[in-house]
């Protein structure tokens, strides 16, 4: 459990610096206050609705429900990282390797 909350904390941590880097000096503080809404959002939303799907199936089906949502969401991010990486030493960009 304490090593969950620490993987939380510093991931919370480094997407609260990305949006910090990533954002003009002007509207830094609109970036953070949706970065906060959305962070919240996506704590404590999945709790409301385990706990309405849990009214209408079964523990056990709505545990296995909930992973496989997880699972895909899992799936996606990575695969939205994977796609918008920078390309590393040696490495070409996409737009570079294209011939012209």
């Amino acid at each position: 459990m304490s090593l969950s909350g620490g993987g939380s904390g510093l991931l919370f941590k480094g997407g609260v610096e990305r949006a910090v880097s990533v954002a003009e000096p002007a509207s830094r503080a609109g970036v953070l206050a949706v970065f906060f809404v959305v962070a919240y959002l996506g704590r404590g939303l999945p709790s409301v609705l385990f706990s309405i799907a849990l009214r209408h199936f079964a523990v056990q089906t709505a545990m296995i429900g909930f992973a496989a949502v997880l699972s895909c969401g899992a799936i996606v991010s990575v695969a939205v990282a994977l796609r918008d990486r920078a390309p590393g030493p040696g490495e070409l960009s996409a737009q570079s390797a294209r011939p012209s």
